[in-house]
């Protein structure tokens, strides 16, 4: 089992493989390791690589769509450094009227309200001599109650 991309364009194209044993996973792997790459090569080796071993866990272990799509988050949290809540937005939504991405963001940013209240007054208390604009934005996050709303300053 082994990438046969040549190209950026190839790689990016490319379905990442659902190898059934470490050797073939490791053939995969090696097949995008030992190749030359460029700037933009590297990325999607990466990508196909950790896509391979992936599919290969996920099969081995039987897991349903719903722990994968768990460990899916939890993969690009740990790789981003991630230390909150987050949301993911699909641009193609905006194409289709049943996906209203500005309320499901007000929703997301609404449920953090508590986490960012909290995350704020740590902030403040640990930072020194933050920008005035910074400090005065956190006061403001830090000051939410449970029963407030996210305005911008100013929308009161």
């Amino acid at each position: 089992m082994k990438s046969e991309s040549k190209t950026e364009t190839e790689m990016r194209a490319e379905k990442a493989p659902r190898p059934d044993t470490l050797e073939a996973l490791n053939e995969y792997i090696n097949s995008l390791m030992e190749r030359e790459h460029d700037y933009g090569t590297c990325v999607y080796a990466i990508s196909l690589a950790a896509t391979a071993a992936f599919n290969m866990v996920a099969s081995k272990l039987g897991v349903t769509g719903f722990q994968a799509s768990c460990a899916d988050l939890d993969f690009l949290r740990r790789t981003r450094g991630i230390d909150g809540p987050f949301i993911i937005l699909k641009g193609e939504d905006m194409c289709y009227p049943q996906y209203d991405l500005p309320e499901k963001l007000r929703e997301a940013m609404e449920s953090w309200r508590e986490w960012a209240a909290e995350k704020c007054t740590e902030k403040l208390a640990k930072c020194g001599d933050p920008h005035p604009d910074v400090k005065a934005h956190w006061e403001r996050l830090a000051a939410y109650k449970s029963n407030s709303v996210i305005n911008k300053p100013g929308s009161d």
